[in-house]
């Protein structure tokens, strides 16, 4: 198969076995490897924490919450009006307030949110650690908690807890606040700072609860890009009316953290993109290293009558073998990487018992691939690669062979 000359040397150099060229192309591949692997692993990370606020916290959190000043006299219709908003998936009424959960061992300030559990099935129904949503049946007065609820109230499933409401109830020795029991009848984890946060009941329990009228207070809604929810909830607005509705969305309470994984994801490229751009530095000393290793075959090529331009295409050909041969070994070490890692801490948190993500509203080392994100890697790491190139080759390109060939 025909091949120009400038590839057939280039080849050749690169399977050069001279101990100073192997040695020069091995550091310089190295360098590749560990920058283009670790900034494939950390894009990585913050594409996993991306994951985890879309699919879990935004999974349970509702993206537009129409929030009622008084309930709405016939809300079905107004389930109605909001399904035929474009954008609007899904419409669950609820009724939520602030409650005190109180146990021997431990209390916890929640608030208490009852639901349709046909509603809101399709919510939570994947997130269940023990039960399901079947247990929250009107009259029972069973809760749905959070693992990181139960853990901090020292419960255990079907155990007890006590609910204290704001309201007071008048008695013969004066007021108290309004207790029940309630049953933790079943468990949701969903591995995000929300475990410590979220509890369940039936909407019929909430009304007695909370002794709210039997119309809902609020009417939570599921859209289907979580990005669109402001606009959204303005054409909702449009169709239900602001005389008695207000609507807030997923924003208002996960935007800031959502914000924030966006800016630290491309400070994050930025930044590791020098640490290529170093290695790209580490090809421009080994490439110039091999081109005074090369200077003989250089003069002995130009008194041959080839042109300067069949000397600079060499040297890039050696190069970009060189970058090539870097990014390639590079993706495939921060793909293994990752995998490691996001096993890894699963079982350093089990054997150990360890929670090193407490303090993030994950609460495990979540890890994802994206092929855009693999693509705009190994994009910048070649781009930079090739730039490192052309000083070496030009200056391979200019040597003067008489003055080689008189010193040799």
């Amino acid at each position: 198969m025909f091949r120009p000359l400038a590839v057939n040397v280039g080849l050749r150099y690169a399977g050069s076995r001279h101990r100073f060229v192997s040695f020069v192309g091995a550091t310089a591949l190295a360098g590749l490897v560990l920058s283009v692997g670790v900034l494939l692993y950390v894009q990585a990370v913050v594409r996993g924490f991306e994951r985890e606020l879309e699919e879990r916290v935004l999974g349970v959190v509702p993206h537009v919450t129409m929030a009622a000043r008084h309930a709405p006299a016939e809300p079905d219709a107004v389930v109605g009006e909001l399904l035929s908003v474009p954008g609007v998936e899904h419409v669950a009424p609820v009724i939520s307030g602030g409650v005190l959960l109180s146990t021997g061992t431990g209390v916890a300030v929640v608030r208490l949110k009852g639901i349709d559990p046909t509603d809101y099935e399709p919510v939570i129904g994947r997130f269940f650690e023990s039960g399901n949503i079947d247990v929250l049946r009107p009259g029972s007065f069973n809760v749905v908690l959070g693992r990181g609820l139960m853990d901090q109230l020292g419960l255990a499933p079907d155990d007890s807890v006590t609910a204290v409401m704001p309201d007071l109830t008048l008695t013969p020795l004066g007021a108290f606040p309004a207790r029940k029991r309630l049953r933790a009848a079943a468990v949701l984890r969903t591995w995000s700072q929300l475990d410590g946060e979220v509890a369940y009941t039936h909407i019929r329990d909430a009304q007695r609860l909370f002794r709210s009228p039997s119309r809902p207070q609020a009417l939570e809604l599921r859209v289907d890009r979580v990005l669109d929810a402001p606009g959204i909830a303005a054409r909702a607005l449009a169709v239900v009316g602001t005389d008695n509705f207000a609507a807030g969305t997923w924003l208002r309470s996960m935007g800031p953290v959502y914000r924030a994984i966006q800016v630290t994801k491309g400070m994050l490229f930025l930044i590791f993109s020098l640490l290529v751009a170093v290695a790209a530095f580490n090809v421009v000393s080994s490439l110039v290293m091999i081109v005074n290793e090369r200077r003989s075959d250089v003069a002995i090529l130009r008194t041959l009558g080839a042109h300067s331009s069949l000397i600079v295409g060499v040297f890039v050909v050696l190069g970009l073998l060189v970058s090539l041969a870097g990014v390639g070994l590079g993706l495939l070490f921060g793909l293994g990487l990752g995998a490691l890692t996001e096993e890894g801490y699963r079982w350093a948190q089990e054997t150990w018992n360890i929670d090193l993500m407490g303090e993030y509203f994950v609460h495990k080392l979540p890890v994802e691939f994206a092929a855009a994100d693999i693509a705009r890697v190994a994009a910048t790491a070649c781009g930079l690669s090739l730039a490192a190139t052309l000083y070496p080759a030009w200056r391979a390109g200019r040597m003067n062979p008489a003055e080689i060939l008189r010193h040799e």
